[in-house]
């Protein structure tokens, strides 16, 4: 009995030591494996942060960077982006209104009148044409008596226009060019009329007066 009490003393200290050895192995294991992992992932960081650092301090004050940063910012109060690329001023269309015709004036075929109007510039030339209101068709010059391209006296702010042989009806005077410039100008609709049938020279040109016009 006693020899299998010492058998297993001895056994168990046998044991426990070989346990107590396994653990503290395993433990000064694990603490060395991590101090060397830490101290080369220190080290490799240190290594590319400098280097990311260095870079990205270059890189905030590259030169073309800041050219660029300049250029954008000059730009803002550049003459260019105010003239163009050519360096002149893009005209822009005159301010421009009729006198004459207006709105529902009432005009007679055959009658001369002047066309009249106010301008923000001097008009030398424009290219116009007179426009049935309702189909939206541009009458030809023959027809409708209005030459296409017109060239106004100097100083002057009308034009002759002695109406043709149209259907009667509403139109508008429309302006394509004004001093070689292309626009987009129209006077207000405006009636055409036919001279009443078997009305003498003098009927004829009472009613040219009354309208603002002349016959001749």
């Amino acid at each position: 009995m006693k020899n299998w009490i010492r058998i297993f003393l001895v056994s168990f200290v046998l044991i426990g030591g070989t346990i107590s050895f396994g653990y503290w192995s395993i433990n000064r294991f694990n603490q060395a494996f991590d101090v060397n992992l830490n101290a080369s992932y220190l080290a490799n960081t240190y290594s590319v942060y400098p280097a990311f650092k260095q870079n990205a301090g270059s890189a905030s004050t590259s030169p073309e960077i800041s050219g660029e940063l300049a250029t954008s910012t000059g730009s803002q109060s550049s003459p260019k982006a105010m003239t163009g690329e050519a360096g002149q001023v893009t005209p822009t269309d005159p301010e421009l209104s009729f006198t004459f015709p207006q709105k529902d004036t009432r005009v007679y075929i055959g009658c001369t009148y002047q066309i009249s109007w106010q301008s923000s510039t001097t008009i030398h030339s424009w290219e116009t044409a007179l426009v049935d209101a309702g189909m939206r068709e541009v009458v030809g010059p023959k027809t409708s008596g209005l030459a296409k391209e017109n060239t106004i006296e100097k100083e002057s702010q009308n034009l002759n226009w002695k109406v043709g042989f149209v259907w009667p009806g509403a139109y508008y005077i429309k302006i394509s060019k004004i001093n070689d410039v292309d626009t987009e100008t129209r006077s207000k609709n405006f009636i055409i009329n036919e001279m009443p049938s078997g009305s003498g020279k003098k009927e004829q040109k009472g009613l040219c007066e009354k309208t603002g016009g002349n016959l001749f």
